[in-house]
């Protein structure tokens, strides 16, 4: 089987073997057919992932010429994965899995379902799973053109997403105590992320570090007002006011997706 590794510097693994994927833009064109696995991606649209407003008159010559080099390298032997020619496109046509993206997608997707359920250890056995695909930041060195920077941005985002529902996770088992070093360093790296805030807001208290938690609040309070112009989101005043208070924490579960 052949696998497509996006979560990290752009890989092919076959065999064992990591085969030479060619130069920047060849890589380009199939990390955006990896990020839309089974669905069309027309001509025109890799040629604006791959050189964005500055497309040669040779672009679609040159497409045409990446596919081809990618074809001899994936291999014919097999159904699957293999680059399809669509009316208007191309297509990689993979099964399920064979792009990391796809494997860490359906972990989270399940993982999210345990923890709205309360399986709160198997939800974060899921999401460390998930988070274990990561080898690195994503697209490195592919990230040439607004629309792939886009794309980098997102997968750094669903990232996120998935270090914060782990955190969760962890919070909800009572591990407050073991979560605080990890968090103090997310924060620090990704300050305006409120939902990584929160936990460490959270653990902090948990773990009888009130000023604490209450100077994570006031930290990011004056970062989002003074950077973004907005005030921090309902989850996170309302932790802020339990913890004003010293009283009960506010029952809120993960929101629904």
């Amino acid at each position: 089987m052949i696998e497509f590794r996006l979560l990290g510097p752009l890989e092919v693994r076959r065999c064992g073997g990591s085969p030479s994927l060619g130069g920047l833009k060849q890589q380009t064109l199939l990390a955006y057919l990896c990020l839309h696995q089974n669905s069309q991606v027309s001509i025109d649209g890799l040629t604006e992932a791959i050189w964005g407003e500055r497309a040669p008159a040779s672009a679609r010559k040159n497409v045409q010429l990446y596919v081809s080099r990618l074809r001899q390298l994936i291999g014919r032997e097999h159904p699957t994965p293999r680059l399809v020619t669509t009316g208007g496109g191309y297509m990689l046509a993979a099964e399920p899995g064979a792009v990391d993206l796809d494997r860490c997608h359906g972990l989270w997707r399940l993982g999210r379902q345990h923890l709205q359920e309360g399986a709160d250890e198997r939800a974060g056995e899921l999401f460390n799973e998930a988070i274990g695909l990561w080898r690195g930041p994503s697209l490195t060195g592919l990230a040439q053109t607004v629309v792939m920077q886009a794309e980098a941005a997102r997968l750094e985002q669903l990232r996120i997403t998935l270090l914060a529902d782990y955190f969760e996770a962890r919070l909800n088992v009572g591990q407050h105590a073991d979560v605080i070093p990890d968090l103090v360093r997310l924060v620090a790296l990704h300050p305006h992320q409120e939902e990584l805030r929160r936990h460490l807001m959270l653990a902090l208290w948990r773990s009888g570090q009130r000023h604490e938690a209450l100077a994570t609040y006031r930290q990011g309070y004056h970062l989002m007002v003074n950077e973004l112009g907005i005030e921090p989101n309902r989850r996170l005043r309302l932790l802020h006011r339990a913890v004003l208070a010293d009283g009960a924490e506010p029952a809120l579960r993960p929101l629904a997706t």
